[in-house]
């Protein structure tokens, strides 16, 4: 009787173990479903789910809700000129970046090759923009830190939702914005030096 005590304690430990370790890998395959497995930010996927209950919410509860479009500038000439493995370090430099920058309830994703999405609920139009000026000191603060043959910038657009505005029209929108910027002054000049380039960029 004793032992079979025992078995059947055992039994109950490998079980346990077996369930904890399921918990885990359907954790796992969670996390990795909805994040970009370069930059660690969510991805395009969770985006979409995120700015769909945003949306509702901010409907819900007439709060503002505002987009923040980001590109990289000029991220072509990162590859052209040193490699493909230097442009996904920059992109991992920029998310970094956003990480550090954006509140802990913004939603921050990489919508797909060099451009980001931040989900900022509750901010409007100026708190959007005080947080795109914070990053600037972030990327200055980047820029200045470590001798490097190049430095970053980003373009940024901003979008607050509006009454019966969807997600396609709320980024159709902070899209636009971010292109009437670039289509503005330059924010990166690309200067010749002895052996590469170095790219100089600000936020607009």
């Amino acid at each position: 009787m004793v032992l079979f005590n025992v078995y059947l304690f055992q039994q109950r430990l490998a079980l346990l173990k077996t369930r904890r370790e399921l918990v885990r890998q359907l954790q796992i395959a969670e996390r990795t479903a909805r994040t970009d497995a370069l930059t660690g930010l969510y991805n395009l996927r969770f985006m979409r789910e995120a700015m769909t209950r945003e949306i509702a919410r901010a409907d819900r509860n007439q709060s503002t809700l505002s987009v923040v479009f980001i590109d990289v500038d000029n991220f072509k000439d990162f590859n052209t000129e040193f490699g493909h493995v230097v442009g996904d370090r920059v992109l991992r430099d920029v998310a970094a970046l956003l990480k550090k920058n954006f509140r802990a309830e913004d939603v921050v994703t990489r919508y797909g090759g060099d451009e980001f999405v931040v989900i900022m609920p509750d901010a409007d139009s100026a708190q959007a923009g005080v947080a795109i000026e914070r990053l600037a000191w972030w990327i200055d603060k980047w820029n200045a830190q470590e001798q490097r043959p190049y430095q970053i910038g980003v373009t940024c657009g901003v979008a607050t939702y509006a009454t019966g505005m969807d997600m396609e029209h709320l980024l159709s929108a902070a899209d636009k914005d971010l292109y009437t910027r670039k289509a503005g002054p330059a924010s990166v000049q690309v200067m010749p030096t002895t052996a590469t380039c170095e790219c100089y960029g600000t936020i607009k």
